[in-house]
């Protein structure tokens, strides 16, 4: 007689993480450049179609730039973060360092001047030595302070843009985030991680023949 035997097996498949790979390109909500020489302009000289950092005569030009990270997903996990500004222009020669550091209090591009400029904090700022080239994208690595700002330990009002040590004239004039042409506006290259749940699955009830 063909014996038939019942095997009842019951496989709860756990939910799996799947690691999903992505990058944001965000554009800047707000920027603007402001300058010591001038210290109750906006955007003073070049217009507002550009922005400016480093040495021209005696005075420093500073810049400002804040972009709005909230449609990056909630739980992303931030892997990278970097800071790209076309130079339309430079005038002199290198010299002297780049400084970027967080901005500590509320601004408005539309009003921001070196007299009423909000203030910052030099911890963990970035120094750099090389300075861009004209007609080049300048690349800055700032993921330390996107995941900050992402993950709200510190309050997120942009970066702030200046120059220091600058023996003699070293200006570098980008464009900003008005500028007519879209593809050489200022932006955020996020790129980060999320994770996705793979639906449990049951199986049951598998009959074997013997």
């Amino acid at each position: 007689m063909k014996k038939i035997s019942l095997v009842f097996v019951c496989l709860f498949l756990v939910p799996v993480l799947n690691a999903l790979g992505e990058e944001m390109v965000i554009e800047a909500t707000q920027d603007a450049f402001v300058c010591d020489c001038d210290p109750g302009a906006t955007n003073p000289f070049a217009g507002d179609q550009f922005l400016a950092q480093g040495r021209i005569s005696s005075c420093y030009h500073r810049t400002f730039i804040y972009w709005d990270l909230s449609d990056i997903p909630e739980g992303a996990v931030i892997e990278s973060a970097e800071f790209r500004i076309y130079c339309a222009q430079r005038d002199g020669a290198p010299s002297g360092e780049m400084l970027y550091f967080r901005v500590l209090e509320d601004w408005d591009e539309a009003t921001v001047t070196f007299g009423n400029r909000p203030a910052h904090t030099e911890d963990d700022g970035i120094i750099l030595t090389q300075w861009p080239s004209a007609n080049a994208w300048h690349s800055v690595d700032i993921t330390d302070f996107t995941i900050d700002w992402f993950a709200g330990v510190t309050d997120n009002y942009g970066l702030y843009c200046t120059a220091r040590n600058c023996t003699t004239m070293n200006d570098c004039l980008y464009y900003s985030s008005r500028v007519s042409v879209p593809a050489y506006r200022p932006r955020l290259v996020v790129t980060y991680s999320t994770s996705a749940a793979l639906d449990p699955v049951t199986w049951g009830e598998v009959k074997v023949l013997n």
